[in-house]
């Protein structure tokens, strides 16, 4: 994987803040009203890295949504540099689970796909593709088809054209939760590279605690649903961030510590005190 330079891509604006003030969103059942989120607040600095990270089915990847413009909150504001969002930010990327990849589309044209619907396509987006093609290791399948590609480079594809437009502000839904432990752990390299160097905001949805902690500046905790901020763990990790990182003391206590944040919040138990077999803790909610 080519090492990216520092800071030379970054957004043609300063970063973006990103906050949510006592936020709850309610879905309407046949039988019931589900609440999803229930006083979600928060505050996200520009060019920060967050990693929401909580129990399934507590709203995060709702909180996504409604940062993104694709909902609207039943109740509380949520806002980008101030301004209320009612409809998605001009300079918002996106990255889902699935890569959504248009599989009659070469994968070129599957990161140029955002510069065709807005009408932008010119030789200067075409280089700039290449460019990132070239930077996350796809130079050379510029021509290729979805179909022919593993689901490690399909996902860098869809993050290549998440990049395309320069977004000041990227949320991303559990990218590599399909992915094998080993294309995983290099995305993961990748991304933290490609935040690093653009100093866009990022929003990051998982389950991972060790994904989260290397990944972000701060992990935001959610409990179970309604979902709610419940902890903020500051991560002192020094960029650019490489594997090794894993080793260190400090990954150590920030895993150790966002695990005991679950155990009190009931979604971990450790069987070695009640007898378990594995004697261990789990790393993922």
């Amino acid at each position: 994987m080519p090492t990216l330079t520092k800071k030379t891509d970054a957004p043609s604006q300063k970063p973006i803040t990103v906050s949510c003030a006592g936020v709850r969103q309610e879905y309407e059942t046949r039988r019931s009203t589900v609440v999803a989120l229930d006083g979600a607040t928060l505050d996200i600095k520009p060019g920060e890295f967050v990693s929401l990270l909580g129990p399934s089915g507590c709203g995060k990847t709702t909180l996504l949504r409604l940062i993104a413009g694709l909902e609207a909150p039943s109740r509380g504001v949520v806002s980008i540099d101030g301004d209320e969002v009612t409809s998605p930010h001009p300079e918002l990327g996106v990255v889902f689970q699935s890569d959504l990849l248009m599989p009659w589309r070469t994968v070129l044209d599957n990161v140029l796909l955002q510069a065709d619907v807005r009408r932008e396509r010119s030789v200067q987006t075409r280089r700039r593709a290449l460019e990132l093609l070239a930077q996350v290791g796809l130079e050379g399948f510029e021509d290729k088809y979805p179909k022919e590609l593993s689901g490690g480079m399909r996902q860098r594809v869809g993050i290549c054209r998440a990049l395309l437009h320069r977004p000041r502000l990227m949320l991303m839904d559990e990218p590599f939760a399909a992915l094998d432990a080993m294309t995983r752990d290099q995305i993961s390299v990748d991304l933290a590279e490609i935040a690093y160097r653009t100093e866009m905001t990022v929003v990051f949805v998982t389950h991972s605690i060790s994904e989260a902690v290397f990944l972000s500046d701060r992990v935001l905790v959610m409990s179970a649903r309604p979902g709610r901020i419940d902890t903020e763990v500051a991560v002192q990790l020094e960029r650019p961030r490489g594997l090794h990182i894993r080793q260190s003391a400090e990954f150590g206590r920030c895993v150790g510590h966002v695990t005991e944040i679950f155990k009190r919040l009931g979604v971990l138990h450790d069987r070695s005190t009640a007898g378990g077999a594995d004697g261990g803790t789990h790393s993922e909610p």
